[in-house]
């Protein structure tokens, strides 16, 4: 799933603010702001992500998570979540499945 890219602000476990590029239809589903003037991603940084499984089919997919706090990351496993289906101006049903945090390795 991909679609119309834009740069928001995530927000590292640090609390440090960077820019990062991502689908505008992932920042649609969560509390996301646009970003200007923030540094991009350090290499070795690898952000959160949410799991995704679409209810019709079982496929699963991953977005970035910009904030620890966004309800999208909070919420419980089996919450369904609607997420629009490119293209066709219609949702997609969902079920939130696992997570993973931020990871970091020294490069």
């Amino acid at each position: 799933m991909s679609g119309a890219m834009a740069h928001y602000v995530y927000t590292a476990d640090d609390a440090t603010a960077y820019r990062i590029k991502a689908p505008t239809w992932v920042a649609g589903i969560q509390t996301a702001t646009a970003a200007s003037t923030q540094p991009t991603l350090p290499k070795g940084l690898r952000p959160r992500r949410r799991y995704l499984r679409v209810t019709a089919t079982g496929k699963e997919h991953s977005v970035v998570v910009f904030d620890s706090a966004d309800a999208l990351y909070t919420e419980a496993f089996g919450t369904a979540v609607s997420i629009p289906t490119l293209g066709s101006g219609t949702a997609t049903a969902c079920t939130a499945q696992g997570r993973t945090g931020e990871r970091t390795k020294a490069i």
